[in-house]
């Protein structure tokens, strides 16, 4: 394996190879890949190569489906960070990597913003820490309030958005970053968690991945979800509905040391 598919590898490999597929939902949002050993969603992520998916995965092992994640078509891998979901965001397993409890809730933008006030009195400087966000999120004023924000997206929704490629430029300044966790469908994820190894790095959102290779290649929070309710949440994918906020989802925190310490100043 090359250095460039070195996350994407480890990821795969810990998925056995005698877990089978029941099945895979693609809706308008979000897909879902129920499994022997549970089930998965993940955003759907338009873009890239047009590949196309292929059909009759039913019966056929899950570490093969994962591996679409690498696909250059990012529907297709939108489909294999799903199979991915499906093994490692399981209770049992996220039991190994040990669960945080001690923030006040497993929303991002909920434990983050007292995470920032504390960046901000501990500055002696007068400055404000510095935050970048990559990918549009709401309600971030809560964390804007004590920090600099940044947004990079890709096609810019407001004024205010910096291009995807400022991330050069202003990750490896940065005190702290938070980006989705479908940058693993696009391919950009190991560059910007190398590029941030200096900030606090939160991976968020439905799609993002809780596994070690992720928090060993630099995330130090993982706010992801188990799905709690897979009948429901086949139901909402299928009719094009939002799993966020739906009771099909439980979200979920894990934390490396550097992650929990910054939660329990």
């Amino acid at each position: 394996m090359t250095e460039a598919w070195s996350l994407y590898d480890r990821m795969i490999a810990q998925v056995p190879d005698d877990a089978l597929v029941r099945q895979v939902v693609m809706g308008a949002h979000h897909c879902l890949v129920e499994a022997e050993c549970g089930t998965g969603v993940a955003a759907l992520h338009r873009g890239g190569a047009r590949l196309r998916m292929e059909r009759d995965w039913v019966g056929r092992p899950l570490r093969e489906l994962a591996t679409c994640a690498k696909s250059w078509d990012f529907e297709v891998a939108s489909v294999g960070v799903a199979a991915l979901n499906a093994w490692h965001n399981q209770y049992e397993r996220l039991a190994a990597l040990g669960l945080a409890t001690e923030a006040e809730s497993t929303d991002p933008f909920v434990f983050l913003a007292p995470v920032a006030a504390r960046m901000a009195a501990e500055k002696n400087d007068g400055s404000r820490p510095r935050v970048v966000v990559i990918g549009h999120f709401p309600h971030l004023a809560a964390i804007a309030e004590h920090a600099d924000v940044a947004v990079l997206e890709r096609a810019a929704r407001a004024d205010t958005d910096l291009p995807d490629t400022a991330c050069e430029y202003l990750l490896p300044d940065a005190d702290l970053v938070v980006m989705t966790g479908m940058a693993l469908a696009n391919k950009t994820m190991t560059r910007l968690l190398d590029l941030s190894r200096d900030a606090l790095t939160c991976v968020v959102g439905p799609s993002a991945t809780i596994c070690a290779p992720v928090l060993e290649a630099g995330a130090d929070l993982v706010a992801g979800s188990v799905v709690a309710d897979a009948p429901l949440a086949r139901e909402v994918v299928t009719c094009g509905a939002p799993l966020h906020g739906s009771s099909a989802l439980e979200h979920v925190l894990v934390a490396t040391p550097r992650g929990r310490a910054a939660l329990a100043r």
